[in-house]
Formats: C-alpha cells, structure tokens, sequence
C-alpha cells in the first residue's frame, strides 16, 4: 500500500511538471494564433474598406450616363491613356506595352490582305503621344518621290487646330529610323504650303518583322480642346491605303474621358490610391495620375536602426509571401473588369518578394434600370497596406509585451512580497532561540495578525513556541523544586542515622551506617549544584558590570589559592606589569575560576602544577587555566561547554558526583561578561588549557 501511494505521488508530480510545461509551450503557439487572427482581421478589413470605397465612388456616378458616353456623333473612339512618365520618342514599343490592351487595330479584324496598321495614344502633360505600328508585307523606304505621295509608303496625320482649322501632315518613313515630315494642304501636296512653317510634330521610324513602327510626339497646343484627330496608312506598292475612320469623313475625339468624371475621381482619390473610370466596352473614361513618390535622402543611422529596418524588410517579404503571388497583372485586371461588367464586384491581390503588388477592387456603375453603364477600378498599392499590417503588428507584440512583462511584474512582486513575508517569519523564529537553544520570548511578534496561510502559519509557530517556553520554564525550576522536595527527607534519613549512632552498635553495622552518610553527602552536593546551576541565569541579571583590573584581581585569587593548598597542589600565576580593565563582576569571575581550578585538579598529572596566566589580545582579555595530564578529543570540545554533559569516566578521589554542570556555569559567566570559554590541547602535547575571554575596556 505504502509503495502504491509512492507511485500516485510520484505520477501526480509528474503530470504537474507535464502540465506545466504544456501550458509554457501553449504560450508562444496562441501568440501566434493570435497574430494570425489579427492579420486576417486586418486583411479582410482592408478588403471591405476597399469594397466600401469602391461601391461609393460606383455610386457616385450612378446613372450619369453623360459621363461616360462618348462627345462626337462621327467616328469610333480612340482610348487615350494618362501617362504617369513621358514617353521617350524612339520608335520603339517598349514603353507601351503597359497600355497594350488600350491599342486599336484598324481594320478592326487581323488581317486585310497582309495590310493594316494599331494606335496607342497617350498623354502626359503639355504633350500627346502616339505609337503607330504599321503591318507592310513590303515597306518601300527607297523612293525620291517628295512632292506627289502617291507613289510610296507613308503615314497621314490631320487634326482640328485651336482655331477650327485643318492641319495635314504626311510622315514618309526612311531608312535607319529617319522620317521626312510634310506639311500638306487639302489635295495632300506640299506645294500650296509654305515651305517654311515647320510642322508642330515630332516621328522616329523603327523597322519591325512585320513592317514598320512610328513614334510620334504632338504639342496639346495644337490641337483643339476636343483633341480630334485621324490617321491614314498607304502603301506606294498596291497605291491602297487605310484610315482609322474607314468611309467616314469625321474625327477621333481623343478626349474620350470625360471632364467632369476626372474631377469627381480626384476629390476622390486618396495618395496611395489609384481610381479609373471605364465604359462597358472597356474603354477608359477618366483616372486619377498616380502621385510620384518622393525619394528621401539617405540619413545615416545608428546601428540599433539599421537592425530595426533589417527587421521590418524581413517582416515585410514575409507578409508578401502570405499574400501569395499572382501571376499576370494585366490578365487578372481584364477579368476582374469582366466581372464588373456582369453586375458583380470583383477583388483581387498580386504581390512580388520585390514588391509592386497592388490590391484591386472592380465595382459596376448602374443606372436606374439595372444595367451596368461602366466599371470603376480601386487600385491600392499593397506596400503601403503591408506597412500599415505591420506597424499594427508590432503595435500588438509592443502592447503584449507589455502585459506580459507587467503581469510577470505583478507576479514577482506577489512571490517577492511571500517570500520577503516568509524571510521575516524565519529571521524571527531564529532570533527566539539563543546560541545555547533557549527560548528567549514566549510568543512570535510578526504576522500573527494577517488572516492568509502565512498568518495561520506564524499563529501555529507562535503556539509551538509558547508550549516550549513553558516546557522551559518548567525544566528550568525543576532542579530548585527537586532540592526542595528532596530535602526534607533526607534530613529525615541523616537526623535517623544520627540517632542510630547513638546507640551502641557492632563495627559492621557502622560501617554500614558510614556508607549511608557518604551516599547523603553525595546527593546533597548533587542538589546543591543544581540548584545553583538553575539560579545562575536569573541571579546574573540582578549584577551590576563594574570596571575590573584583571591583573590585579588574578593575583589576589591565586595567593588566595596558594594559601588553601589542597592535597599540595602548586597554582602559579603569570600576570603582566599593567593594568588590564575590563567590565565584571568580580565574585561571578571567582565563581567562574573555581569550577576551572576543581576541573584542572581533577585532571591534573600528580607533581605538576596549574598555570594561571593574564595575555593580551587585539580587543580583548584572555585568562588561561592550564594543567598537564590527559589531552581532550577536540571535536567533543563545543560539548563540555553544555548543561549536563561530562566526559568524565569516574568520579573524582573526593567523592562528589559530576553532571556537567561545571564548564556551563563557566560559559554562562562569560557570556554575561560579553565573552566566551574554550578549550584547547597545549601546543607541547602535555596538557589543556582552558580558556575566558573577556572584551577590553576602553
């Protein structure tokens, strides 16, 4: 049974530590759970705001057709893009391939006899740009033709000037990317010009593997407020060519987006926001430009900052790969506007590890019927979202931090202020017991009134204690209670064995008689020693210390001692020629030396003498009792030294009983002068000398 229980205890303590270090390892996983969950919080708060923002800028041009129909009866629109960069004009298509969905073939099929041309137009500015890639089986770039163009491969421009006039020119692409610019009149022939009026555009021509490209660059001066242009492409070889209007003698108006549709969006707009406006078919009616970021000159930074934003630039790609990474920007933007375009919004979010992912939001623009009339597209940049997720983050470890470090606070203090209430508890049971194991008070002072475990603890003490100390009061009067009781009858016995001597008696029966009365002076010296050993300490506290010359004091005693001459045993005293004061009481001293003397003399090698002798320590007095005989066990030293214990093997030639009474009263007497006793063998191997060490007076 007993094993059993060993084995529920040992399982139970087991499990506690297991429990424990469960709960320990639990901490960092709901940590980070709860950072998680704080990042889907964030994540999908930021995609219904974005919804919201969405839906309301969709709402704001509810049924506002006018905005977003088109301002020309003649013609097809050509889609005309803000650009947040000015194009470099090298003939070159690089620069549009961001715009690629926005180009306009004519014919509007794929081919047309192995003949056709795209435009891309764009605006940044003061300037309208233009990229016209022409598809010429056979581009002739040879011909010196300059004044009728009929004959050869060219590109025609007009536009409606600011004054309502009609501006031609004729763009004759050229070898190594030359174009010659013309400026023609009606009939397309440079000669009703003047020669000297240079054109207000500006063409590169590069060759391509399917033609030819030209990169043009018009001043928005020159054109009308409605921006109307066409464009023509002929070829000189099947003398055939191709307008961008077909039949129709009317002009783009590149001005497809509306006016007031941009001025909505800008109040609109946020910093870190892009918003288009499109009409059904896709086609853009108006955008915000994107605000460029303003590059900050690099600060130094002390060391703990560049370790902080190492840090942050981790976090931040860690953050970007649990978005996920999307493919094709443009292909996922084209379906999330065919989405819209059906009556749904639509959201999506592409990232890079190299940032630029975007968060975009497609919302449908109704009219009163229903019917969708246009598509508004939230574009955000999700590197300022993924700053913002992290500043939050940090916000939330910051602040975890804290509580953790605060709760851990208030619960070190609770464990600081137990433990220091328990160091208080123990530093007073220890000061209840002096270097003897008496009991110096009867009750405990502290804690006993608090009503916790602690206090219930310091009353049990305190009860423990009080029982002890009267245990101690009692043992302590015992010895006088003992000699009292006893007493009388052995006065009894000793008046009766008087009386029996009386009487004539045959020498065996006193004999007898003499046995009896040795026996009655044993017990009463017995009881005399320890009645005066149980009175000493209560006696010492009724003396007085008074200034003592020790030297002079020795010298009287040990004359004294000289004169008395028990059994011819010499007692020597080796004083000093100064004074040597100190503060006793001189009978408790005389008491003191006796009970050394008497334990020297009981030990003392017959025909030796004992040594009394007066040295001087750093800060105290030392009176040394020697006698040669038999050396004492050193590690049993500390015991002589207690009540009732003695090393002795037999009692002494007198007769008298020995309870190790002796050496306490000589410790006793010396602690009460502030002192101590020892023992210690003598340096030559003969003897022991006994020790008192008494403080020096100043």
């Amino acid at each position: 049974m007993a094993e059993l229980r060993r084995r529920k205890r040992r399982y139970n303590f087991s499990f506690q530590v297991l429990s424990l270090l469960v709960v320990m390892a639990a901490v960092p996983w709901f940590g980070y759970q709860f950072i998680s969950e704080a990042k889907q919080f964030l994540d999908s708060g930021q995609l219904i705001s974005q919804e919201q923002f969405g839906r309301s800028v969709a709402n704001t041009f509810y049924n506002q057709k006018k905005s977003l129909s088109l301002s020309f009866g003649a013609g097809a629109p050509l889609p005309k893009t803000y650009l947040s960069t000015p194009i470099k004009v090298d003939g070159s298509s690089r620069d549009w391939q961001d715009q690629s969905y926005r180009i306009t073939s004519f014919p509007k099929r794929t081919a047309f006899d192995g003949f056709s041309f795209s435009v891309a137009v764009g605006e940044h500015n003061n300037y309208l740009y233009a990229l016209i890639d022409v598809q010429d089986k056979d581009p002739d770039y040879d011909s010196e033709v300059l004044t009728d163009f009929d004959a050869r491969d060219q590109v025609r421009v007009e536009w409606v000037n600011r004054t309502g006039g009609i501006e031609r020119v004729v763009l004759v692409p050229q070898r190594d990317g030359f174009v010659a610019i013309f400026r023609v009149g009606s009939n397309w022939r440079r000669d009703t010009m003047d020669l000297f009026k240079a054109a207000p555009i500006e063409v590169v021509m590069m060759p391509s593997d399917t033609g030819y490209a030209m990169e043009l660059k018009i001043n928005k001066a020159s054109l009308s407020k409605k921006q109307e242009i066409r464009f023509s492409v002929f070829d000189g070889t099947t003398r055939s060519g191709l307008s961008s209007m077909g039949l129709s003698n009317g002009y783009h108006a590149l001005n497809t987006s509306s006016s007031q549709a941009n001025q909505l969006l800008e109040r609109l707009a946020k910093s870190v926001s892009y918003i288009a406006l499109y009409d059904i078919n896709f086609q853009l009616r108006a955008q915000t430009m994107a605000k460029p970021r303003v590059k900050r000159q690099p600060t130094p930074t002390t060391l703990w900052g560049a370790i902080t934003g190492l840090v942050d630039e981790l976090m931040i790609v860690l953050l970007r790969i649990s978005m996920g990474i999307e493919g094709d920007a443009l292909e996922t933007q084209q379906e999330l506007l065919t989405t819209a375009a059906s009556g749904e919004l639509a959201q999506a979010r592409w990232s890079s590890l190299s940032g630029g992912g975007f968060l975009v939001t497609a919302a449908p623009v109704l009219s009163d019927d229903g019917s969708v009339i246009g598509i508004v597209l939230v574009k955000q940049s999700t590197d300022e979202m993924l700053k913002l997720q992290l500043n939050s983050i940090q916000n939330i470890v910051l602040f975890s931090v804290i509580g953790i470090l605060f709760i851990a606070s208030f619960v070190f203090f609770l464990f600081w202020r137990l433990a220091y209430r328990v160091r208080k508890l123990r530093i007073e049971t220890t000061n209840m017991v002096n270097k003897e194991g008496r009991l110096v008070a009867n009750k405990m002072v502290g804690q006993v009134d608090r009503d916790d475990s602690i206090g219930d603890l310091a009353r049990s003490f305190s009860d423990v204690v009080s029982k002890l100390h009267e245990q101690q009061l009692f043992m302590a009067t015992m010895p006088r209670t003992l000699s009292h009781e006893i007493k009388n009858p052995l006065n009894a016995i000793s008046t009766s064995l008087e009386n029996i001597s009386d009487y004539p008696i045959d020498d065996e029966i006193k004999s007898y008689i003499d046995i009896a009365k040795r026996g009655l002076h044993r017990i009463e010296s017995i009881l005399s020693k320890l009645s005066s050993a149980a009175n000493l300490e209560q006696a010492l506290t009724n003396d007085e210390l008074e200034p003592l010359d020790l030297n002079h004091f020795l010298s009287l005693y040990c004359q004294h001692q000289h004169h008395l001459k028990e059994g011819n045993i010499a007692i020597h005293y080796q004083g000093i020629e100064s004074t040597a004061l100190v503060q006793a009481v001189d009978y408790r001293l005389e008491q003191a030396l006796d009970k050394l003397l008497d334990n020297a003399k009981d030990f003392q090698r017959q025909g030796t003498p004992i040594i009394v002798r007066l040295r001087a320590g750093k800060f105290d007095w030392f009176i040394d009792v020697e006698n040669q005989g038999e050396l004492i066990n050193l590690d049993e030293a500390d015991q002589l030294f207690q009540s009732m214990v003695t090393l002795r093997t037999q009692a002494s030639a007198g007769g008298d009983g020995h309870f190790g009474l002796g050496l306490f009263v000589v410790q006793t007497i010396a602690q009460f002068h502030q002192g101590s006793a020892q023992v210690a063998n003598l340096g030559d191997g003969s003897g022991v000398c006994f020790s008192i060490r008494l403080p020096t007076k100043f």
